[in-house]
C-alpha cells in the first residue's frame, strides 16, 4: 500500500485538476486505496472547479467591460463550432456538461460552466457533485480492472 504524504497528496491532487481523468487509474495503479484515490481526486477537482469558476466570473466579466457593445461590434459570425458549441448549450445545458466534465477536465468544463451559467447560484456546486461522481466511477473502474488482470 503506498503512503500519502503531504507532497504525495498535494501533487496528486493538482494532478486530477490538470488530467483528471488519468488520475484515478495512476494512484490505483501506484497502490493507493479506493477510498484514499477517490477523497484525493475529489478534493483536488473541487479545488480546481473553485478556483477556475472564479477566475472564469473575473475573466468573462472583465473581457465584457472591455469590449465595445455588441451594436457598435457589427454582425456575429457563426462558425460551425460555434455553432455546435451553442447547440449542445441549448439542447442539454449544464447538466450536458456535467455529463462530460470528467473526459474534457476541470479547467475546459469549468470555465464553460462559468461562462454560460454564472448567474446559476447552484451551478458551481453542481459541478463539484459531478466530479466527485466521476471520480468515484473512475475509480471503481480502476480498481474493477486491476482485481480482475491480477
Amino acid at each position: 500500500m503506498a503512503e500519502l504524504e503531504v507532497w504525495s497528496w498535494l501533487l496528486w491532487s493538482v494532478a486530477a485538476i490538470v488530467k483528471f481523468v488519468v488520475t484515478p487509474s495512476a494512484m490505483v495503479a501506484s497502490g493507493f486505496h479506493g477510498l484514499t484515490t477517490w477523497l484525493t481526486t475529489s478534493v483536488g477537482a473541487s479545488i480546481g472547479v473553485w478556483g477556475f469558476w472564479h477566475f472564469g466570473k473575473w475573466w468573462f466579466g472583465w473581457w465584457e467591460s472591455i469590449r465595445p457593445s455588441r451594436m457598435d461590434r457589427g454582425k456575429r459570425v457563426f462558425t460551425p463550432g460555434r455553432r455546435r458549441l451553442v447547440r449542445w448549450k441549448n439542447r442539454f445545458g449544464l447538466n450536458g456538461i456535467m455529463m462530460v466534465s470528467g473526459l474534457i477536465s476541470v479547467p475546459i468544463a469549468t470555465v464553460l460552466a462559468a461562462k454560460y451559467f454564472r448567474h446559476d447560484a447552484w451551478a458551481m456546486w453542481r459541478l463539484m457533485l459531478a466530479f466527485m461522481s466521476w471520480a468515484g466511477l473512475l475509480t471503481a473502474l480502476s480498481l474493477l480492472i486491476k482485481f480482475v488482470s491480477t
